[in-house]
């Protein structure tokens, strides 16, 4: 009778930790959802770039699963405390903001927080949200952190949020002018060249200063190694239901209520394939998409 009772009691804690688990991950889909609709001045999603990449980077920097899970996340919902900002507080960088504009911009990390910490597991998550503009010398938001009073989490994503910030942000007069066409991958590094060696060259500028040394050196290994494997890549229009892990989209790709299915820039994983399927299907995106591969993938 105790084994059966046991077994029992271990089913059923088992199956609310299992419930426990659907239910976070449910919560971070909605955010995530929510953001994206804040995310209109970029080329593609800025959220999921520094939620990957920071991840990417906490590996590398020997940080532990559990560490890496809590900057993934907390990549991917650093901005929640601007959803229902006013344009002119999304698409400036803060030096263009007026007084005004810039009083609501510098409130996004607090305001970040006290969303998130309403849910008890994103505590730790709330924590790296809240410091992710702090910088090494202490002139950072809100708290003016200087050093090792910064969370490892949030120091790794203010060099990756920075990034996509300076070379993937658009002016609003140019948000709605549609993205140029990519020949090869080539034109495709050569429209953010520019940019690209330009916030490369103040991260290593800044480093030490602004910004974590190491965070900063192996950002920039990941970012350089990237651009080298996308030059070998050809583009090819590729039905949904082909698309492979790896391939990366060429465009980027939104439901007819502005929902983004897949970001220009953005590494195609199984969930992206599902989810265009399920679009493509219901005619709210293209049965066939742009994307970067290996030359060696048949163009179908």
């Amino acid at each position: 009778m105790e084994s059966t009772n046991t077994s029992e009691l271990e089913r059923l804690v088992s199956r609310l930790s299992n419930d426990l688990a659907e239910n976070f991950f449910q919560t971070i889909q909605v955010l995530s959802t929510i953001i994206n609709f804040t995310e209109r001045f970029y080329e593609g999603s800025h959220s999921r770039f520094v939620s990957e990449k920071s991840a990417d980077l906490a590996r590398l920097l020997g940080l532990n699963s559990e560490q890496v899970f809590e900057i993934k996340m907390a990549g991917l919902l650093h901005d929640i405390g601007k959803v229902g900002f006013i344009d002119s507080s999304l698409y400036k960088f803060p030096h263009e903001m007026r007084p005004n504009e810039y009083k609501q911009y510098s409130l996004h990390p607090e305001l970040g927080k006290e969303i998130l910490k309403a849910h008890n597991g994103f505590t730790k998550i709330a924590e790296i949200v809240h410091q992710h503009h702090e910088k090494l010398d202490g002139s950072g938001f809100p708290q003016n952190l200087k050093g090792n009073q910064i969370h490892p989490g949030a120091l790794i994503i203010s060099v990756v949020d920075y990034y996509h910030n300076g070379v993937y942000k658009n002016k609003r007069e140019n948000a709605d002018n549609g993205e140029a066409r990519i020949t090869n991958t080539q034109s495709y590094l050569g429209n953010t060249n520019n940019k690209h060696s330009s916030v490369i060259g103040f991260l290593m500028q800044k480093k030490g200063i602004l910004f974590d040394k190491k965070v900063v050196e192996s950002f920039v290994a990941v970012v350089e190694m990237d651009r080298r494997k996308l030059g070998g890549k050809t583009v090819l229009r590729v039905p949904v239901n082909q698309i492979k892990p790896g391939m990366v989209f060429v465009e980027s790709y939104h439901t007819s209520f502005g929902l983004l299915i897949a970001a220009s820039g953005a590494e195609a994983t199984s969930d992206h394939v599902k989810a265009l399927v399920r679009f493509a299907e219901a005619g709210e995106i293209p049965h066939k998409v742009l994307v970067l591969a290996d030359p060696e993938v048949p163009k179908k």
